[in-house]
Protein backbone atom coordinates (compact mmCIF):
# COMPACT_ATOMS: atom_id res chain seq x y z
CA UNK A 1 0.00 0.00 0.00
CA UNK A 2 1.35 3.40 -0.94
CA UNK A 3 0.85 6.96 -2.29
CA UNK A 4 2.29 8.56 -5.19
CA UNK A 5 1.91 12.56 -6.33
CA UNK A 6 -0.53 13.03 -9.47
CA UNK A 7 0.02 15.38 -11.92
CA UNK A 8 -2.66 17.65 -10.88
CA UNK A 9 -1.36 18.10 -7.53
CA UNK A 10 -3.55 14.59 -5.76
CA UNK A 11 -2.50 12.17 -4.51
CA UNK A 12 -2.71 8.74 -5.78
CA UNK A 13 -3.82 5.70 -3.56
CA UNK A 14 -2.73 2.36 -4.44
CA UNK A 15 -4.20 -0.47 -2.56
CA UNK A 16 -1.84 -3.47 -2.97
CA UNK A 17 -4.61 -6.08 -2.18
CA UNK A 18 -7.11 -5.55 -4.68
CA UNK A 19 -4.31 -3.75 -7.20
CA UNK A 20 -6.94 -0.10 -7.05
CA UNK A 21 -5.66 2.82 -7.67
CA UNK A 22 -7.74 5.48 -6.03
CA UNK A 23 -7.54 9.43 -6.66
CA UNK A 24 -7.34 11.00 -3.50
CA UNK A 25 -7.94 14.98 -2.69
CA UNK A 26 -6.83 17.20 0.01
CA UNK A 27 -9.71 15.95 2.15
CA UNK A 28 -9.67 12.20 1.89
CA UNK A 29 -11.10 10.09 -0.91
CA UNK A 30 -13.15 11.25 -3.30
CA UNK A 31 -14.05 7.63 -4.50
CA UNK A 32 -13.02 7.90 -8.29
CA UNK A 33 -11.00 4.76 -9.44
CA UNK A 34 -8.28 5.06 -11.87
CA UNK A 35 -6.87 2.30 -14.06
CA UNK A 36 -4.53 0.13 -12.94
CA UNK A 37 -1.15 -0.41 -14.18
CA UNK A 38 -0.43 -2.78 -16.11
CA UNK A 39 2.00 -4.79 -14.07
CA UNK A 40 2.05 -3.75 -10.07
CA UNK A 41 5.37 -4.92 -8.49
CA UNK A 42 3.38 -7.62 -6.58
CA UNK A 43 2.30 -9.07 -9.52
CA UNK A 44 3.28 -11.70 -11.59
CA UNK A 45 4.15 -11.18 -15.44
CA UNK A 46 5.31 -13.80 -17.74
CA UNK A 47 7.03 -12.99 -21.06
CA UNK A 48 8.61 -15.05 -24.15
CA UNK A 49 7.40 -18.52 -25.21
CA UNK A 50 9.48 -21.89 -24.02
CA UNK A 51 9.70 -25.53 -25.65
CA UNK A 52 9.44 -27.72 -23.24
CA UNK A 53 8.68 -31.72 -22.38
CA UNK A 54 5.86 -33.53 -20.74
CA UNK A 55 7.78 -35.97 -18.85
CA UNK A 56 5.96 -39.61 -18.04
CA UNK A 57 4.99 -38.22 -14.92
CA UNK A 58 3.10 -35.52 -16.23
CA UNK A 59 5.50 -32.95 -15.05
CA UNK A 60 6.45 -30.01 -17.09
CA UNK A 61 9.71 -27.50 -16.35
CA UNK A 62 8.73 -23.84 -15.13
CA UNK A 63 11.28 -21.76 -16.93
CA UNK A 64 13.66 -20.66 -14.69
CA UNK A 65 12.91 -16.46 -15.22
CA UNK A 66 9.29 -17.49 -14.47
CA UNK A 67 10.47 -19.12 -11.00
CA UNK A 68 9.68 -17.13 -8.29
CA UNK A 69 10.80 -19.10 -5.32
CA UNK A 70 11.27 -22.99 -3.78
CA UNK A 71 8.16 -23.96 -4.27
CA UNK A 72 4.94 -22.37 -6.00
CA UNK A 73 1.23 -22.96 -6.08
CA UNK A 74 -0.70 -22.28 -8.84
CA UNK A 75 -4.49 -22.71 -10.78
CA UNK A 76 -4.54 -25.13 -13.58
CA UNK A 77 -7.77 -24.94 -15.76
CA UNK A 78 -8.49 -25.39 -19.55
CA UNK A 79 -9.31 -22.94 -21.53
CA UNK A 80 -12.95 -22.16 -22.35
CA UNK A 81 -12.67 -23.71 -25.89
CA UNK A 82 -10.10 -26.03 -24.45
CA UNK A 83 -7.17 -24.40 -26.99
CA UNK A 84 -4.64 -24.56 -24.60
CA UNK A 85 -3.95 -25.09 -20.04
CA UNK A 86 -4.35 -21.59 -18.10
CA UNK A 87 -1.60 -21.36 -14.93
CA UNK A 88 -1.83 -18.66 -12.52
CA UNK A 89 -1.10 -18.33 -9.33
CA UNK A 90 -4.12 -18.53 -6.78
CA UNK A 91 -3.59 -14.53 -6.25
CA UNK A 92 -4.21 -14.02 -10.16
CA UNK A 93 -7.12 -16.26 -9.84
CA UNK A 94 -8.81 -14.28 -7.09
CA UNK A 95 -8.37 -10.73 -9.51
CA UNK A 96 -10.01 -12.88 -12.19
CA UNK A 97 -12.73 -13.91 -10.59
CA UNK A 98 -12.79 -10.22 -8.67
CA UNK A 99 -12.84 -8.81 -11.98
CA UNK A 100 -16.04 -10.99 -13.20
CA UNK A 101 -18.11 -10.46 -10.09
CA UNK A 102 -17.79 -6.75 -10.14
CA UNK A 103 -18.70 -6.61 -14.31
CA UNK A 104 -22.49 -4.90 -14.58
CA UNK A 105 -22.23 -6.61 -17.98
CA UNK A 106 -22.49 -9.90 -16.17
CA UNK A 107 -26.04 -10.26 -14.86
CA UNK A 108 -26.31 -12.23 -11.19
CA UNK A 109 -27.71 -15.56 -13.15
CA UNK A 110 -24.63 -15.74 -15.27
CA UNK A 111 -22.33 -14.77 -12.74
CA UNK A 112 -23.43 -18.26 -10.44
CA UNK A 113 -22.97 -20.34 -13.72
CA UNK A 114 -20.08 -18.94 -14.85
CA UNK A 115 -18.12 -19.48 -11.17
CA UNK A 116 -20.15 -23.02 -10.46
CA UNK A 117 -18.11 -23.85 -13.74
CA UNK A 118 -14.78 -21.80 -13.56
CA UNK A 119 -14.79 -23.33 -9.85
CA UNK A 120 -14.89 -27.30 -10.73
CA UNK A 121 -12.74 -26.86 -13.43
CA UNK A 122 -9.94 -25.10 -11.41
CA UNK A 123 -7.20 -27.55 -10.28
CA UNK A 124 -4.79 -26.97 -7.59
CA UNK A 125 -1.37 -27.41 -8.35
CA UNK A 126 1.99 -27.50 -6.89
CA UNK A 127 5.54 -26.73 -8.55
CA UNK A 128 8.66 -28.66 -6.59
CA UNK A 129 11.69 -26.80 -6.15
CA UNK A 130 13.20 -27.51 -8.95
CA UNK A 131 10.44 -25.69 -11.02
CA UNK A 132 8.49 -28.91 -12.02
CA UNK A 133 4.45 -28.81 -12.50
CA UNK A 134 2.43 -31.94 -12.28
CA UNK A 135 -0.41 -31.25 -14.71
CA UNK A 136 -3.88 -32.91 -14.26
CA UNK A 137 -3.69 -35.82 -16.38
CA UNK A 138 -7.86 -35.28 -17.40
CA UNK A 139 -6.82 -31.38 -18.26
CA UNK A 140 -3.67 -32.50 -20.44
CA UNK A 141 -6.23 -34.60 -22.40
CA UNK A 142 -8.61 -31.96 -23.33
CA UNK A 143 -6.39 -30.22 -24.48
CA UNK A 144 -3.95 -32.53 -26.26
CA UNK A 145 -1.19 -32.35 -24.17
CA UNK A 146 1.96 -35.03 -24.59
CA UNK A 147 5.46 -35.00 -25.40
CA UNK A 148 6.99 -31.63 -26.61
CA UNK A 149 5.03 -28.49 -25.50
CA UNK A 150 5.30 -24.50 -25.78
CA UNK A 151 4.80 -22.58 -22.65
CA UNK A 152 3.58 -19.18 -23.56
CA UNK A 153 3.77 -15.91 -21.48
CA UNK A 154 0.80 -13.71 -20.91
CA UNK A 155 -0.05 -10.97 -18.18
CA UNK A 156 -0.19 -12.94 -14.44
CA UNK A 157 -0.61 -16.10 -15.88
CA UNK A 158 0.97 -18.26 -18.49
CA UNK A 159 -0.67 -20.92 -21.20
CA UNK A 160 0.71 -24.50 -22.19
CA UNK A 161 -0.14 -25.39 -25.60
CA UNK A 162 0.22 -28.63 -27.94
CA UNK A 163 2.98 -27.73 -30.42
CA UNK A 164 0.79 -27.44 -33.32
CA UNK A 165 -2.33 -26.04 -32.38
CA UNK A 166 0.23 -23.32 -31.21
CA UNK A 167 1.99 -22.65 -34.55
CA UNK A 168 -1.26 -22.89 -36.34
CA UNK A 169 -3.12 -20.34 -33.54
CA UNK A 170 0.42 -18.17 -34.10
CA UNK A 171 -0.30 -17.94 -37.61
CA UNK A 172 -4.06 -17.26 -37.52
CA UNK A 173 -3.31 -14.44 -35.22
CA UNK A 174 -0.09 -12.44 -36.39
CA UNK A 175 -2.11 -10.40 -38.97
CA UNK A 176 -4.21 -8.92 -36.04
CA UNK A 177 -1.33 -8.53 -34.08
CA UNK A 178 0.79 -6.94 -36.81
CA UNK A 179 -2.91 -4.63 -37.11
CA UNK A 180 -2.72 -3.46 -33.29
CA UNK A 181 0.73 -2.75 -33.48
CA UNK A 182 0.47 0.06 -36.23
CA UNK A 183 -2.29 1.51 -34.25
CA UNK A 184 -0.52 1.74 -31.03
CA UNK A 185 2.67 3.06 -33.37
CA UNK A 186 4.85 -0.36 -32.30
Amino acid sequence: MGAEQGQSGQLIFIDGRDAKWLKVGRNGLNGKLLHPPMHTPDQRFYAGEFRHFIDEKNRITIPARWRRGDAEEFIILAEATHQFLLVMSPEEFSRMSAAAESDPNVSARDRRIFFRQLHSRAQHGAADKQGRLVLPEDLCKKVGLKGEVILVGGRGRFEIWNLQRRKRAHEEETPTYQHVANVIGL
